[in-house]
């Protein structure tokens, strides 16, 4: 499924900046992190100009991610990612068809700082490369649905692997029963494929070797993590229901104890505000890509039953210690978001202290978790994780859950 992030960013270029960045060439360029001295993570970087003004687009697959608050400062280019507290910082050669420069993630205790390189391109240029010609004999059969294990030999994680070929490139996804690993893109030679993504907050590069109907892979996450992971081609993979995963145990009261709302007034729930009212409250924080997935349904979601009876509430569990810092991140997400209903300072980035929040509930396991609350103030569903855009089906299937229960809720489908 497609997904663009429609905003107009640009910027003017003034006649006394570098020649480099005067001479920025627009077209296809094929950019890498440097994660360490040996996993280099690539995307694409679309660049066009005109006039005076310079537009940057994050590639991956069909999602293209439009950068903002474009500027220039001591012969330096600074790119905003749309939702993410992230940016990239580079340098322009004199021929101005290569960069060089950073990316910069503030959405971690301590921001991380990744080299980044880029060159232009041809339109057709592989993402990934491989250093040898892969057996030519080798099963290419890896369009279609796996069953996938991570981290099979420790703490076993199952998700589901969907991947489509064409010609030598790859796309697709991992679905999990906490979200998902965004849009993937790649290419495969002989029996080993490579894919990657990056969006701001992280960066994902899978590799795999298909032998028959089965996978042997490695994925990278950041700088450091590694795990193994296998997979088997299974078209009625499935993954467990939202009912096996979070749930109900006992009848505990909610508990809000000293929670501010960005304004600095208390927030209580149950209360004369939420009187009748259907509310969802959505476990979230600023540095999770799928909660912002959730977000983006949500606005929709609020224009469309705030009316009707609906509240939606999102409670976010910040990186750090520093309330300040994390009210002041939270505003400027809010309003960089378009987030259209209350946003709740909760606590610290850990599912356990969101979990404290929730004493009637068996635990909590992801950012985001969405639990429905009914007009007498009782929970009625609890949805785990959040499937976005690049899982297509699974996206629309949980769009439409959601849109039922609040219907359900609201006594609409009668």
């Amino acid at each position: 499924m497609r997904s663009i992030f429609l905003l107009c960013l640009i910027v003017a270029v003034n006649p006394t900046f570098s020649q480099g960045i005067k001479a920025l060439q627009p077209g296809h360029w094929r950019a890498e992190l440097a994660m360490n001295d040996r996993l280099f993570i690539p995307f694409f970087l679309d660049i066009s100009k005109n006039k005076n003004q310079i537009r940057l687009e994050v590639v991956n697959a069909d999602e293209r991610i439009i950068l903002r608050d474009i500027s220039v400062k001591n012969d330096s280019v600074y790119a905003h990612f749309p939702e993410m507290d992230a940016q990239i910082v580079f340098q322009v050669s004199e021929k101005g068809n290569e960069l060089r420069g950073y990316w910069i993630n503030f959405a971690r205790k301590e921001p991380i700082k990744i080299p980044l390189n880029a060159y232009i391109s041809a339109e057709n240029i592989e993402r990934i490369s491989f250093s040898a010609a892969g057996n030519s004999n080798a099963n290419q059969n890896l369009t279609g649905k796996w069953d996938v294990t991570f981290n099979p030999k420790a703490k076993p994680r199952k998700a589901i692997g969907s991947f489509e070929v064409k010609n030598t490139k790859v796309t697709g996804t991992f679905l999990t029963e906490t979200g998902d690993y965004r849009f993937l893109e790649g290419n495969m030679n002989g029996n080993e494929f490579a894919l990657s993504s990056f969006n701001g907050s992280w960066a994902f590069y899978f590799t795999g070797t298909i032998s028959g109907d089965s996978i042997q892979g490695k994925y990278y996450s950041g700088v450091s993590f590694s795990t193994d992971w296998i997979a088997s081609k299974n078209e009625q993979a499935k993954l467990r229901e939202h009912e096996e995963l979070t749930y109900v145990i006992n009848d505990a009261a909610f508990n809000f104890k000293e929670l501010e709302e960005l304004n600095g007034k208390p927030f209580s729930f149950p209360g004369k505000k939420y009187k009748d009212k259907v509310v969802i409250f959505q476990i979230m924080g600023t540095w999770c890509p799928n909660c912002i997935d959730e977000i983006n349904y949500f606005k929709t979601l609020y224009a469309q039953y705030n009316k009707q009876g609906l509240e939606i509430v999102a409670l976010a569990y910040e990186v750090g210690e520093d309330k300040k810092a994390q009210i002041k991140k939270l505003k400027a997400f809010k309003k960089r978001t378009g987030i259209p209903y209350k946003v709740v300072l909760a606590g610290t980035s850990k599912t356990e202290v969101a979990a404290r929040h929730f004493p009637m509930l068996n635990g909590v396991m992801s950012f985001p978790t969405t639990i429905f609350v009914d007009k007498k103030g009782k929970i009625q569903k609890i949805f785990t994780g959040f499937s976005g855009p690049a899982t297509g089906n699974a996206y629309k299937e949980i769009k439409d859950e959601i849109q039922y229960e609040v219907e359900e809720l609201l006594d609409l489908l009668k």
